[in-house]
């Protein structure tokens, strides 16, 4: 059993640790972006390979959220949270010692796993050692914290590219995941396993991540290898098939890792299709910025990261204040606005030439950031709100892992859209492409995202909200 800790030093201390870690984690899931031009032309690679620096990084958060926050929930919660400190320390490390593009990717499989393990426990430990008069606050300061990991990201990313060399937006983990674990390590309770004999879903978490695997690599893969190619049908085939075993298993026992009967209610399939779209456009556009800002605006990796940190500070400055705007007027209203300006800002870069200036670029990152700060709280809220009941926490759950899963859906989307669109004699590498066949890459990629822009605002339209736990 775990103790509520009534002394507010001890609060405080406990809420730095869960908060250090939680800006390590959005530090990391952006930090990269900037440098990819870099990495691609330092491996000698082309943009579609590069982005599996960030995909298996996303994709290991997105496939292991759901297992080690049911681990930790067993009264393990200092055990995973610091063990998750430990594996992103040294994968940090490996990542910036990389000599080779495969060891980079599998020091980034690991360093994702070490994520996942901090994310899934930092919201946990809120819960379990804060008194119930704190929680608002405390999810807060970290809704902040990964804010304020993301925003800073992209500047610091371009700053250590610019002026030292692409390793140390991977070495600078080091000293902080040190001060990390010492931290956490003094601060945190003691754990105290409980002994829950409910069979834990393995098969579950295997079939799932299966599907998962296999999916994205089609997904990544099928422009530059083709549709006919006997990997690609592979993978498609496994795909299929663990997506079927996934939910006949999920369907029949009775300790399931994800209850996927929720789906059946029209309106939470609805809102959270919609909150994945677009987590994918975002992370998507996300993902070929910084392609565009150094082969196109031919902008320095730290002028880059400064053009990089506005959406993100955007939505720091936003989010909390269209949060709470939403639990007084409604949700929907401010997610169909979202849709509205995402649709906007895709518009900008579907059009968009070096030729027309800074100011549609520097417009179109604000409603970039503005999109995501004003749908963000209130996108999220809606979802657990149309969970049928008594599933609210299966779809809080859901909630998280579909930001993950929409940054990995994002990236291999919009890389696999760009590689079709400018490979049509052969893979080119990044640094090999001329501007004509990059801007037609660009726009038409962002043109597909703005497809599924307008679809994420019908979906979120059309349920109302007073239409709640109907079926």
């Amino acid at each position: 059993m775990t103790s509520v800790i009534t002394v507010p030093l001890h609060q405080k201390l406990l809420l730095g640790a869960v908060a250090l870690g939680t800006i390590m984690d959005g530090l990391d899931g952006s930090i990269v972006n900037v440098a990819l031009p870099t990495i691609a032309a330092d491996f000698d690679t082309d943009i579609g390979t590069i982005a599996w620096v960030i995909i298996t990084y996303l994709l290991m958060m997105a496939g292991f959220l759901l297992v080690f926050g049911k681990i930790a929930d067993r009264g393990l919660m200092k055990m995973i949270f610091i063990s998750g400190f430990i594996i992103f320390t040294l994968a940090s490390a490996a990542c910036g010692l990389s000599p080779a593009l495969p060891i980079l990717l599998a020091s980034r499989i690991v360093q994702g796993i070490g994520a996942a393990m901090i994310a899934a426990v930092a919201p946990l430990l809120c819960v379990r050692y804060l008194p119930p008069r704190m929680l608002g606050i405390a999810l807060g300061v970290l809704t902040a914290a990964n804010s304020i990991g993301f925003a800073a990201g992209p500047a610091i990313g371009g700053i250590l590219t610019h002026y030292l060399s692409w390793h140390w937006i991977f070495l600078i983990n080091i000293p902080i995941g040190i001060i990390g674990i010492l931290f956490a390590s003094r601060v945190i309770p003691t754990d105290h396993p409980i002994e829950d004999k409910t069979p834990f879903d393995f098969a579950g978490v295997a079939t799932l991540f299966g599907a998962v695997v296999s999916g994205i690599f089609v997904l990544e893969e099928v422009a530059a290898l083709g549709i006919t190619d006997p990997l690609i049908l592979v993978c498609a085939t496994l795909c299929v098939l663990f997506a079927s075993l996934f939910i006949i298993r999920e369907l029949k026992t009775p300790t399931p890792l994800i209850n996927i009967r929720v789906f059946g209610t029209w309106q939470f399939t609805s809102v959270l299709t919609a909150f994945l779209l677009i987590n994918v456009v975002y992370m998507g556009v996300l993902y070929l910025l910084p392609f565009y800002l150094t082969a196109e605006m031919e902008f320095s990796m730290a002028t880059s990261g400064m053009y990089l940190l506005i959406p993100p500070a955007i939505t720091a400055l936003l989010g909390i204040t269209f949060g709470r705007l939403s639990d007084r007027y409604g949700r929907r209203g401010f997610v169909v606005a979202a849709c509205l300006v995402i649709i906007v800002f895709n518009c900008i870069f579907a059009t968009y030439v070096p030729e027309a200036g800074v100011v549609p670029l520097l417009f179109a990152l604000v409603l970039m950031g503005a999109a995501f700060g004003i749908a963000g709280g209130p996108a999220s809220s809606k979802i657990i709100e149309c969970a049928p009941e008594g599933e609210e926490g299966t779809g809080s759950s859901l909630m998280i892992t579909t930001v993950y899963l929409g940054g990995v859906l994002g990236t291999a989307l919009y890389a696999t859209i760009f590689t079709f669109i400018t490979a049509s004699d052969g893979l080119v590498s990044f640094t090999d492409l001329d501007s004509a066949t990059f801007l037609a890459g660009f726009h038409v990629t962002i043109s597909i995202g703005l497809i599924l822009s307008v679809l994420s605002l019908v979906l979120s339209a059309i349920v109302r909200d007073d239409d709640r736990h109907a079926l």
